[in-house]
């Protein structure tokens, strides 16, 4: 199976490719007051707006800087309330691809309720990398924040 690296600090994190609808260079993000602080905001994607997650400002509580390198992933949001969505992950650099088998990732060892997208890890030549899940990404209150149309 393939998977995206991205680089969030020190630490590489991994995505499923076929969670990926594009990568787009960074853009202008319409804000979304009273949104979590790792919600960067939302833009328009062919037609459809968007809500961005800030993968840095969610994983190190520090937000993304706007570098050459810095790109939105949109990927396919599925989740039973709201179907499936786009959802742009904002990240500072997009560091590579990386193939292996599902059974290759270990169980990171603790579980952190705070932060269920974080599933097991793999380990490369570079280090350890941790796969982030997609689907468990967004808590049930920023769920309905961001698509209200499924809380209803």
């Amino acid at each position: 199976m393939l998977f995206l690296v991205l680089q969030l600090g020190e630490e590489r994190y991994a995505i499923e490719a076929g969670d990926i609808v594009e990568i787009v260079p960074f853009l202008r993000l319409r804000a979304l007051p009273q949104a979590p602080p790792y919600v960067a905001g939302v833009f328009d994607y062919r037609g459809e707006l968007v809500p961005v997650i800030d993968m840095q400002a969610l994983v190190r509580g520090e937000p993304s800087r706007p570098l050459m390198t810095t790109r939105i992933v949109v990927v396919r949001y599925v989740d039973e309330q709201v179907g499936e969505r786009r959802l742009g992950l904002l990240t500072e650099e997009v560091v590579e691809t990386l193939r292996r088998d599902p059974g290759e990732f270990q169980p990171a060892g603790i579980e952190v309720g705070e932060a269920p997208y974080l599933g097991p890890m793999t380990r490369d030549a570079q280090g350890l990398v941790q796969q982030i899940r997609i689907e468990q990404l967004l808590p049930a209150p920023v769920r309905r924040q961001l698509f209200p149309e499924a809380a209803s």
